[in-house]
C-alpha cells in the first residue's frame, strides 16, 4: 500500500531523477549507489517519505534540497569518511607543528650561511634575494612570467637589498604562521561531525542535521525554519542512508539519546 501514496511516488521520482542526472553527468558515483540502495528499501522509508512530503512538498524546491542534503551527507559523512576526516585534522595539526620546528632550524641555518659568506672568505653562489627565489620558483608559471615578473624585477633593481626581507626572516615568518595556526572546519557539517572525542554514527546524524539547518529559510535556504524530523524518521534515514546491516541498525531510542546529549551540550 505504501507504493500507491503520492508521497512515495513523488519522493522516489525525485530520487530517480537525481540519480539519472548524476549518471548522465558521470559524477558522484557513491551518491548514485546510495540513492539506488534507498530505492530498494521502500518499505523502511515509506513513513519518512510521507513525513517529509507533508512538511516540504508545498514549498518550491524544498523537497529536492532536503533529499540532496541527505544523500550527500550520507556520502560525505559515513563512518569511514568521518574517521578519515578526523585523522586528516590530526595530521594537519601535526604538520603545522612540524613546519614550525623545521622553520626555526632552517632560519638558523640560513643565518649561519650568510655569516659564513660574509666572514669566511668563501661563498657558495646561492640565492640571497627573496625575489630571486620567487623568479626561480615561478619559471614554469606562464601567468607570472607574462604579467608579474617584469614589474617585480623593476622593483628589485629600484630598491637595494636592505628594503627586502632576508631569506631567514621569510622562513621564520612561515614557521610563525604555522605555529599560530588553528585548525578549524570549513563548514558547519564538518564541524558538527568531528566535534566529539570519538567517532560514531552520531557524527553522521550531526552532519546531516547541520546540512538541513544550513538550507533553512533563516540561512537564505528554502526549508522552513520549523521543519524537524521525528525520531523514527531520522532512525530510518540513518539505517538506509548508511546501508547498515541488520546487527547495526539504530532505532528511535538511539535518536532519543542523541537528542538528549545534544540538549545537554547546548546547556553546558
Amino acid at each position: 500500500m505504501y507504493a500507491s501514496t503520492e508521497a512515495v511516488k513523488q519522493c522516489e521520482t525525485l530520487l530517480h531523477t537525481m540519480m539519472e542526472d548524476l549518471h548522465a553527468k558521470r559524477i558522484w558515483p557513491n551518491v548514485q549507489s546510495i540513492i539506488a540502495g534507498m530505492l530498494k528499501r521502500r518499505i523502511e522509508l515509506a513513513d519518512v517519505y510521507d513525513e517529509v512530503h507533508a512538511a516540504l512538498a508545498s514549498t518550491p524546491r524544498a523537497l529536492y534540497v532536503f533529499w540532496d542534503a541527505f544523500v550527500h551527507a550520507a556520502d560525505g559523512w559515513n563512518p569511514t569518511k568521518n574517521r578519515a576526516a578526523r585523522q586528516a585534522r590530526e595530521e594537519l595539526v601535526g604538520i603545522n607543528s612540524r613546519i614550525s620546528e623545521l622553520a626555526d632550524q632552517m632560519a638558523a641555518l640560513l643565518d649561519r650561511r650568510d655569516d659564513l659568506h660574509n666572514r669566511s672568505g668563501f661563498s657558495s653562489g646561492t640565492h640571497y634575494h627573496i625575489l630571486d627565489i620567487v623568479h626561480e620558483a615561478s619559471e614554469h608559471n606562464y601567468q607570472y612570467e607574462s604579467y608579474v615578473k617584469d614589474d617585480l624585477e623593476r622593483l628589485q633593481y629600484q630598491f637595494d637589498l636592505k628594503y627586502w626581507p632576508a631569506l631567514s626572516d621569510v622562513v621564520q615568518a612561515i614557521g610563525t604562521d604555522a605555529e599560530r595556526a588553528g585548525v578549524t572546519a570549513d563548514d558547519s557539517a564538518t564541524a558538527a561531525a568531528t566535534e566529539s572525542r570519538k567517532s560514531g554514527l552520531s557524527d553522521f546524524v550531526k552532519a546531516f542535521l547541520a546540512r538541513v539547518d544550513d538550507n533553512k529559510v533563516r540561512k537564505c535556504g528554502v526549508i522552513p525554519n520549523s521543519f524537524a524530523l521525528s525520531d523514527s524518521a531520522l532512525a530510518s534515514l540513518v539505517n538506509c542512508g548508511l546501508a547498515l546491516e541488520f546487527n547495526e541498525l539504530v532505532d528511535t531510542d538511539f535518536i532519543k539519546r542523541f537528542r538528549q546529549r545534544q540538549r545537554q551540550a547546548m546547556k553546558a
